[in-house]
């Protein structure tokens, strides 16, 4: 992969001045769970990058969402459950390169 994800720009992604532990371990585990969907395939660099930044996001953005509910409310008033699957973004953006045989 030409691009190197750094725990600084992933700081930066989430808008966090934090680069410990918490924030590594949130990108770490974001690159785990993309390289092991992504496989063997062929992946543009940006795009990975982007799934990794996006799922990294969601683990690093479930401390603040206790029960998968969301700080934000809905116009309506009501809660705003947070995905359970980290990946339900990165897998869409990655689709398209990762095939599945039957």
């Amino acid at each position: 992969m030409a691009e190197t994800i750094t725990v600084e720009n992933f700081a930066e992604y989430v808008g966090t001045d934090d680069t410990g532990d918490f924030t590594a371990s949130c990108l770490t585990a974001g690159h785990a769970l993309v390289d092991k969907f992504q496989g063997d395939a062929e992946v543009p660099a940006q795009v990975h990058v982007q799934a990794v930044f996006i799922c990294a996001s969601e683990i690093f953005h479930r401390r603040n969402s206790p029960q998968g509910v969301t700080q934000f409310a809905a116009m309506d008033g009501n809660p705003i459950r947070a995905a359970k699957d980290p990946m339900n973004a990165a897998r869409e953006l990655l689709r398209p390169y990762v095939s599945f045989g039957v």
